[in-house]
């Protein structure tokens, strides 16, 4: 059974995977080592929930004492950084190529209009690809590390433009869609 991802980021990164052309270290001081290389001890610890002491110590000395949490944690920290620049050029020839970005979502959306907030309590199970402007903006989001909710912004902009509101004219669409609970999404280019 495949994981449940609600984080658009990680969803990205997993997507990005594909296009590797080597697969990351798998030990954990190996990995340790490439993530210190790619950011400073520092932001490393924080992203990892830890003090620079405690990565210092893994790094040198052991890291048996890794909890599953950290451990996931430091596969997540990998498919974050690992080829940057392979994923990069990814996005460039899908988009310049007129590539597909299709994604795969199971959701809750609100709606706003100029009548107020409509939040939608039936649970979406949609498969749209999404505009090319969208995934644009969605690529450039990802490369400047942009937060979730920014990510969740431009993903439900581009569901409403391919779903939701693809049957009107672009003059009646005036409501924005949010996603307002995210359980599920993977992203296929």
């Amino acid at each position: 059974m495949k994981p449940t991802i609600t984080s658009v980021a990680q969803a990205l990164d997993l997507a990005d995977a594909r296009h590797w052309t080597r697969q990351p270290p798998k030990h954990p001081t190996a990995r340790l080592n490439h993530l210190l290389l790619a950011q400073d001890i520092a932001t490393l610890a924080a992203r990892l929930f830890t003090h620079p002491e405690t990565l210092t110590f893994w790094r040198q000395c052991d890291t048996t004492s890794l909890s599953d949490s950290q451990t996931r944690l430091i596969e997540r920290e990998i498919l974050r950084t690992w080829q940057t620049a392979i994923r990069h050029r990814a996005h460039r020839r899908i988009l310049d190529h007129h590539g597909c970005v299709a994604v795969q979502i199971r959701a809750r959306f609100t709606y706003t209009t100029h009548h107020g907030e409509h939040e939608d309590p039936r649970l979406h199970h949609l498969t749209e690809e999404l505009p090319a402007l969208h995934a644009r903006a969605l690529f450039e989001a990802q490369h400047q590390q942009a937060p979730e909710h920014h990510l969740r912004r431009i993903l439900a902009d581009g569901i409403a433009e391919a779903y939701f509101f693809r049957a009107l004219p672009p003059d009646q669409q005036q409501a924005a869609v949010t996603i307002s609970d995210l359980h599920h999404v993977r992203f296929h280019y």
